[in-house]
């Protein structure tokens, strides 16, 4: 998300990846006490979460990329989307207070 960062203007599309690719290209997810496939919930992967908040927030501006559009109509089409932004918020939230 941060090699986005100028809006667009170097990079032509942001790369977010969830739980589901961290698990597949690394071993991080060893012994990780959240579960990569559940976007809500107590045990939701915060970078599953995240993931879908971001295109979900930024849907306006990503549904005209070509590039991560099938992102942007997936997001969209999540049954629990307004579910996933307030689990993201709380996510957020302990970040900043330091519990996660």
């Amino acid at each position: 998300m941060s090699q986005y960062a100028d809006g667009g203007m170097l990079a032509t599309k942001p790369y977010a990846s969830g739980g589901a690719y961290i698990d597949r290209m690394s071993d991080h997810c060893k012994g990780c006490r959240y579960d990569r496939k559940q976007r809500v919930g107590p045990d939701a992967c915060p970078f599953t979460v995240l993931y879908w908040d971001f295109f979900l927030r930024h849907e306006k501006v990503f549904a005209k990329n070509p590039r991560v559009a099938r992102q942007v109509r997936a997001a969209q089409q999540l049954s629990d989307h307004e579910i996933v932004r307030e689990t993201a918020v709380s996510i957020l939230s302990r970040l900043d207070q330091g519990v996660l």
